[in-house]
């Protein structure tokens, strides 16, 4: 019967191939989406477990370069109260002024990209396990020298040499007057944030902390500070993070630090907030299969009652010869699971295609992140079994009603 049923799904080819298309569209939809939603919610929970215990510092209103910290303040939060015991590591680093490296920014890859240029300490950062021991090609720079290493990312977007021995100049001043040149000697791994590509990001390239504070002399900023202090604290879960969030700038606003206030803050907090922002993408889904499992199923229906409506002479031999109703019926459902597994095919082929394509840098779009489970797959053909019972409920029904003796009468 599997095989009768199968070749009897396409009696109206153009009619049932089109209505397969249809479902198999539909159900790409569902997978696409699916699939992205998982990609950027894994990538998005991925961040936010390394975020665990960490707490970034500046100066209270200021961020960036502008943040100007003093170098005993490490000491002091080592030194707060019910904070300092807590603390695992911690690292500092100081950033330059945008105008160091802004002439590169049109030779990134998208509209907002910055590349910027940061001073590090190598024995702190590598206590804290940051860029310095990522090195993946070259080396670290040498400390009181014009050397840097670059992130891993601009060897395939940058449009300027960067490679190891390359040089980058560094503008001391608005006008370019004054310059100074630092050599790449290595390329640390970075990975990226997996937002879509038209999305902006920054590029930091590092050098040691000390070299920095020299071109900042001779660009005539303020140097010998941090512009970011980073904690990390023995915890649990993202609420004890928050906690000494609250418990360092409540010890700022009490002025706890000296001649200075600060402003603690946990990525965490913002990664959450975000997180929290895929539960709607997960409503939206589940609405939307609902209304493809629907749509798709009319399509069935119409098909099958189209092709039933022409085989009625059909169906009154085959129960004049012995069918059951239930023969009949279970037929009609079969020819309609057929279209259902054949949209499924076409929708997880089509989608798949369209992941590479959209996950690619092919598009604008192209970078967003995606991932293909089985807990996608099994779900479209889930869907696609649905929307076969579904649609062949009600022809089915008609069709195992006939009447023998009416239908081969002519009435």
């Amino acid at each position: 019967m599997l095989l009768f049923s199968i070749k009897n799904a396409f009696r109206k080819k153009l009619i049932s191939i089109l209505s397969a298309i249809g479902v198999g569209f539909g159900l790409m939809l569902v997978f696409v989406i699916g699939a992205f939603t998982a990609g950027t919610s894994a990538q998005f929970q991925d961040s936010l477990n390394r975020t665990l215990g960490v707490v970034s510092v500046t100066e209270k209103l200021r961020g960036g370069a502008d943040s100007h910290l003093p170098l005993s303040l490490p000491q002091d939060l080592l030194d707060t109260p019910n904070v300092g015991d807590d603390i695992l590591s911690y690292n500092v680093e100081t950033q330059t002024a945008d105008y160091f490296t802004s002439e590169y920014w049109a030779n990134l890859s998208t509209f907002g990209d910055r590349l910027l240029l940061k001073g590090l300490n190598s024995t702190i950062d590598g206590n804290w396990g940051g860029p310095t021991t990522k090195i993946i090609e070259g080396r670290n720079f040498d400390p009181n020298k014009n050397e840097t290493i670059i992130d891993s990312r601009l060897v395939n977007i940058a449009q300027f040499p960067v490679t190891l021995g390359s040089n980058l100049t560094m503008n001391l001043d608005l006008s370019g007057n004054k310059t100074s040149i630092l050599t790449i000697v290595g390329i640390y791994k970075q990975e990226d944030i997996g937002a879509p590509s038209f999305v902006p990001r920054d590029y930091y390239i590092y050098t040691d902390m000390q070299t920095t504070w020299n071109l900042l002399d001779i660009a005539g900023e303020t140097s010998d500070i941090y512009t970011l202090i980073s904690l990390r604290f023995n915890v649990k879960g993202h609420e004890d993070t928050d906690e000494f969030v609250e418990k360092i700038n409540d010890y700022s606003e009490a002025d706890g630090y000296s001649h200075i206030y600060v402003t603690a803050f946990s990525l965490a907090s913002f990664l959450r907030e975000i997180e929290d922002t895929f539960a709607i993408f997960d409503t939206f889904t589940s609405i939307l299969s609902f209304i493809v499992v629907l749509s798709g199923g009319m399509a069935i229906i119409v098909t099958q009652l189209m092709s039933i409506s022409s085989r009625m002479k059909e169906f009154a031999i085959l129960k004049a010869t012995g069918w059951k109703n239930r023969h009949i019926f279970k037929d009609v459902i079969y020819e309609s699971l057929t279209l259902g597994i054949l949209g499924a095919i076409i929708g997880l082929s089509i989608g798949v295609g369209l992941i590479y394509i959209l996950g690619g840098n092919l598009l604008p779009f192209g970078g967003a992140s995606a991932i293909i489970t089985w807990r996608g797959v099994i779900e479209v053909i889930a869907y696609a079994l649905g929307l076969g019972i579904i649609g062949g409920l009600y022809p089915g029904i008609k069709a195992s009603r006939v009447r023998p003796v009416v239908v081969l009468k002519g009435e």
